[in-house]
């Protein structure tokens, strides 16, 4: 199979700059903490860090080799491992999902994106000060409920995204990754400063790290296996299309464990940076959202130096979303590159272009379209606008399914002989080790996952209530 060669990263450390930009994301920064503190601290971090082991690197393991292996994208790499195997069309149908999935979080990703870039705006020309939170609040509603500034931070956001893809490995994602993470971290050990000294650091480090093993549950587990799951972006193809531009002297483990490490890290960083101003104030730590942008920026506007913390936390969340924005659209341009060669430009703005409109459908579902509900006819859905939709299906369904199927591509339909020499383990114990994971552990905790996910919790709650049965007999 005949494809246009990509380029390649100018070495590792680049190379884990971006994939980190891509695992990092807004759900790190007002997700990840929550989870930890409603699930024992401590307890569900060890946890996290044991389904971290267990399923993300593992999985993060295998986009990188079959990416690498190939050197192509998704769609093309597992055609061509899929060729010659009696179920070629349904790994076919794989590689396209690895590619359409990402347009989709793409498409409502670059919405939130775009709120973000509007309130960096706002904190900065001073909009955010001297206001009380009703203020704030209908500020953040009056953003919410306008289709024209929806669409236009959106598009500014998207415009980012295609401005860097477009320039291509070396000359977009590199320098971008390589401005925007340091500056990721620089900001946000910053802020974890600001927040110890400013804030209630005592209950926040209790709330995130103080072990409470009677919090832990069976939801507790698939919790922390989805969380690592999703924190990694795995099964969204962005892992994989970076695999495609690594040279073969990099080791593909170590690469992965920096990865999931550096995630881990930033997540948990990102706790110390909200939680202890959280705690100070009294306020909810489960707001989501509606705590980044409405309460935080009133604390902001009552704390010395408040309006640069409040400068510095917005441009935090938005590198955060760039670098992942720029890793969604990636691998669709680098399949629409193979086809057409030459014409990365072009292939970006039609990509984007395509993304940028299904994103407008996004945005006017939070508004003026807030009332059509494409699935309203299935009772589960019948509240779900296009925005809720994409992301459901994109990020409970079809990531896992994506996760799920490489899993058992690797562990059941490559060659030992591939898996051995892109690995570069060698037939040791870690290998038979990573392979029990990829073909057995991984499938039946994802697959779980993803029936708990579509069930509604129903199997969860349906083995607790066993368990709960079982301990009361």
């Amino acid at each position: 199979m005949a494809v246009a060669k990509h380029e390649k990263w100018s070495s590792g450390f680049t190379f884990l700059l971006a994939a980190i930009g891509s695992a990092v994301g807004l759900g790190n920064i007002w997700r990840f903490p929550y989870v930890v503190g409603e699930n024992g601290g401590g307890a569900f971090v060890l946890l996290y860090i044991g389904m971290v082991i267990l399923f993300g690197i593992p999985v993060v393991m295998t986009e990188l080799l079959i990416g690498r292996r190939y050197q192509m994208s998704p769609v093309n790499s597992l055609a061509h491992i899929g060729q010659d195997k009696p179920a070629r069309r349904l790994w076919n149908a794989l590689g396209w999902s690895y590619v359409l999935v990402p347009i989709g979080i793409l498409s409502f990703y670059g919405v939130v994106a775009g709120w973000t870039l509007n309130y960096v705006v706002k904190m900065g020309s001073g909009a955010l000060t001297g206001v009380d939170a009703t203020t704030v609040e209908n500020t953040f509603n009056g953003m919410m409920s306008d289709p024209v500034v929806m669409i236009f931070w959106q598009t500014v956001a998207m415009l980012i995204t295609m401005g860097i893809v477009a320039r291509g490995v070396k000359g977009g994602l590199e320098k971008a990754v390589e401005i925007l993470m340091p500056a990721l971290f620089i900001i946000l050990l910053v802020l974890v400063a600001y927040a110890l000294y400013a804030g209630d650091t005592s209950k926040a480090m209790d709330f995130l790290f103080v072990p409470d093993f009677s919090k832990l549950t069976g939801r507790s587990v698939l919790e922390a296996a989805g969380q690592a799951f999703f924190s990694l972006s795995l099964g969204s193809g962005a892992i994989m299309t970076y695999g495609a531009y690594l040279t073969k002297d990099i080791s593909i483990p170590k690469m992965s464990c920096g990865v999931a490490f550096a995630d881990t890290l930033v997540a948990l960083l990102a706790g110390l940076a909200i939680f202890p101003i959280v705690f100070a104030h009294g306020l909810d730590p489960q707001a989501g959202p509606g705590l980044v942008f409405v309460t935080l920026p009133v604390v902001f506007d009552g704390m010395p130096f408040g309006q640069l913390f409040g400068i510095l936390f917005f441009l935090l969340i938005t590198f955060a979303a760039v670098t992942s924005t720029i890793s969604l659209l990636e691998p669709m341009v680098s399949y629409l590159e193979e086809r057409v060669p030459h014409m990365r430009l072009k292939m970006t703005f039609l990509a984007g272009a395509v993304t940028w409109a299904v994103g407008v459908l996004a945005a006017l579902s939070l508004n003026v379209m807030s009332d059509v509900k494409p699935l309203g006819f299935i009772q589960r859905f019948a509240d779900k606008g296009v925005f809720d939709l994409l992301d459901y299906f994109s990020a409970n369904v079809f990531m896992l399914l994506n996760g799920l199927m490489i899993a058992f591509f690797a562990g059941w339909v490559m060659k030992r002989t591939a898996l051995l020499e892109e690995l570069g383990l060698e037939d040791s114990g870690l290998f038979k080790f990573w392979r029990l994971l990829i073909k057995v552990v991984v499938p039946i905790g994802v697959g779980l996952i993803f029936i708990n996910f579509v069930t509604e919790g129903w199997l969860m709650d349906s083995l607790e209530g066993l368990f709960n049965g079982a301990m009361a007999g």
